[in-house]
């Protein structure tokens, strides 16, 4: 199996089908392609969350792994990777985050911002913190969310879970300087 190193130092391990050279071409058959497409999803998601990475620049990604195997001489191209991409985001895993109606950024969430968005208001109830303000930045980089999950999140990210918790009456946003500067109160 082929490896990466993520930040961490455990290399990533790739699956067995990373080793196929008909992975990286889109399949004619429509069920072989689904099955396909399904198992790039999959890779995608455990390589970004492996990784801990957050956005995807589709010219920029296919001549790196997971999207290219140096190995055999094979990359994916960028329009099969905006049909799986956009499979990601029919799942809630993904949205297109370039310019209107441009499928050239997307935004990868190996978690959906639902998911971070119960975490962070579940550390903010056991450490009692609700009705206190707090900004973006102490969120993802403060030393009271050091070996929590969501430290280090990047900013929109963290924000579309912001947006959740606002939407369920659970926070409050107030503007700030920057996004970093965004303060958020956490309600119970």
């Amino acid at each position: 199996m082929a490896s990466t190193t993520a930040a961490a130092g455990e290399p990533f391990q790739f699956p067995e089908m990373y080793n196929f050279p008909p992975f990286f071409t889109r399949q004619p058959n429509e069920s072989t392609w689904k099955e396909q497409r399904r198992q790039w999803c999959d890779l995608v998601l455990a390589f970004y969350r492996h990784n801990r990475l957050y956005s995807m620049s589709l010219a920029e990604a296919v001549t790196e792994p997971p999207f290219a195997n140096r190995q055999l001489r094979r990359a994916l191209r960028v329009d099969v990777l905006r049909e799986v991409v956009d499979e990601l985001v029919k799942q809630g895993n993904a949205v297109w985050a370039g310019a209107k109606g441009t499928k050239d950024i997307c935004l990868v969430f190996w978690r959906k911002p639902e998911v971070w968005a119960t975490m962070i208001h579940q550390w903010a109830s056991e450490r009692g913190l609700f009705n206190t303000v707090l900004t973006v930045f102490e969120l993802a980089n403060g030393d009271d969310t050091a070996g929590q999950e969501f430290h280090g999140l990047d900013a929109a990210t963290l924000r579309r879970a912001l947006d959740v918790l606002q939407s369920q009456g659970k926070a409050q946003l107030f503007a700030g300087a920057s996004d970093e500067d965004l303060g958020v109160k956490l309600f119970a």
